[in-house]
């Protein structure tokens, strides 16, 4: 059999093709609600408190070397 004739090609071709046509229905998700409760979320975690606590957790990290290289 020539590969010109060969019935795993038409196969393969039709099943790729079924792919993309099922690919082009498929729905595209709306993700905007998600982006949008996200950002809200990421915009109250940078509020003042949050800042706050970080910056004590850093200095206290920074307070535990230094007493750990001195002692």
């Amino acid at each position: 059999m020539s590969e010109a004739n060969d019935p795993r090609d038409a196969d393969a071709r039709a099943l790729s093709q079924a792919l993309r046509e099922q690919e082009q229905q498929a729905p595209v998700p709306d993700v905007s609600d998600a982006l949008q409760q996200r950002l809200q979320a990421e915009t109250r975690d940078s509020g003042a408190l949050y800042v706050l606590v970080q910056v004590l957790l850093f200095g206290a990290l920074l307070a535990a070397a230094v007493w750990y290289f001195w002692h």
